[in-house]
Parts: structure tokens; sequence; C-alpha cells
């Protein structure tokens, strides 16, 4: 049974998983889950957890098990390790801390409904960023990680493309 340690804004999880053909069953920090998956695309998919459903949309943010997951209209960075590597990690006292990019970039073509920093401001991981309207739902986007808040480079109600510089950090 695959074991896994994630990370969500600075919470860790002990994560054991055991697949089974019609369904999955995880034991979640001690407590047993009964989950669902039913994939709605490459990326998306629909989750039943205890029989509450949800809706994410999971993608690869660069390397060291990175996540990014949208769900009920959040970005949620998140980092997903081998169990017993991370706890060598730990051992040997090294940070798990996703390192930041220095430019936020739009996930998603939308409108910049709201810039939540200024230059010189401090962020730590999961502070709101910017907000971003995409097909009718605000889009919360989040810091990845702690920053400076460098330069910013887009404005309220601006459209942007997917890719496009909104926040540069030091």
């Amino acid at each position: 049974m695959p074991r896994y340690t994630v990370t969500i804004e600075d919470k860790e999880f002990d994560i054991v998983l055991e697949y089974h053909a019609d369904r999955l069953e995880a034991v979640v920090n001690g407590k047993p889950r009964k989950i669902a998956v039913h994939k709605l695309g490459d990326t998306r998919s629909l989750l039943l957890v205890d029989n509450h459903s949800h809706e994410v949309d999971v993608r690869a943010a660069g390397t060291n098990g990175l996540r990014t997951v949208f769900m009920q209209g959040m970005e949620i960075p998140v980092t997903v390790e081998n169990y017993s590597l991370a706890q060598m990690r730990k051992t040997a006292g090294i940070s798990a801390g996703p390192s930041i990019e220095k430019m936020f970039r739009a996930p998603m073509p939308g409108l910049v409904m709201q810039i939540k920093v200024e230059p010189g401001q401090q962020v730590k991981a999961g502070d709101p960023v910017v907000v971003i309207e995409a097909m009718k739902m605000e889009n919360i986007l989040k810091a990845k990680g702690p920053a400076k808040v460098k330069a910013i480079h887009v404005s309220q109600g601006q459209s942007v493309e997917k890719g496009d510089k909104l926040v540069e950090f030091e």
C-alpha cells in the first residue's frame, strides 16, 4: 500500500492508500476515508469523499512533487512526497517547502478582479495574491511560498491570457 506525506499550506497529512476495483480506501492521519474517483478529463476529477462530492483539477507545478489543485474557485499549492523519503528529509533537517518562482503567471485566461498585494509586501504560502474571474467564477490565486513582492504587472479590470505575467517576486 502506497504511503505519502502531503503538505497543504504548511500542514502535513500522512496518507496511506489502498486501491480496489471500484473504490479507493485511504487512511488520512489515522482516520479511514472511503473515496470514489471519477475522471472528467486529463487533469479534472470528481471525488466522492465520505459521501461529499468535490470537483478538482490537479496539475503538476514543477518538480519535487509540487502540484496545484483548483477546487471551489481556489488555487491550492500541494506537495506530495513518498512517506519514507519525507521522513529521511525531516531527519536530515531539509525543508520540504516549495521554492517560489520569481514570476507569478495567470493559470487561465480571465479578468483581474482584485490585486491583493503591493510592491514591497511580504507574503507567505497561502496568502491571496490576485483574484481572477474565469468562466463566471472568482479564482483566488495564492502565494506558493514566502516571498517579497517586487512588481505588479497587471491592473484591476485587465483581461489576461494563460501564462501572462501577474506579479513578480524578489
